[in-house]
């Protein structure tokens, strides 16, 4: 992927579509009970293969946004889920 590509924003993915987000990195579980600490934040691009109640992504590239030493939860190849929601708060973008 280079810089020179033009990225849109994307409220309505489609089968097919290359789409980037951001995303959180949480700490592992150290708590009873409770939210996990946000421990930093990574870019994922990836191409959606099935939109049902979940959206199912093939990764193409994962970078890290975090200065610190933050391992990524995702590597490039994965085929990962997430659901619209999730995707829409990262600040979703189509590449066009």
């Amino acid at each position: 992927m280079t810089d020179a590509q033009k990225w849109t924003p994307c409220s309505a993915p489609q089968i097919g579509d290359t789409l980037k987000w951001n995303e959180p990195l949480w700490a592992a579980p150290n708590k009873p009970r409770g939210k996990r600490d946000k421990i930093g934040e990574q870019e994922i691009t990836a191409e959606l293969l099935s939109a049902t109640d979940v959206l199912e992504f093939k990764v193409i590239s994962v970078k890290k946004l975090s200065p610190d030493r933050t391992p990524l939860s995702v590597q490039e190849d994965d085929n990962i889920r997430r659901k619209q929601s999730s995707i829409e708060k990262g600040n979703c973008h189509k590449l066009t």
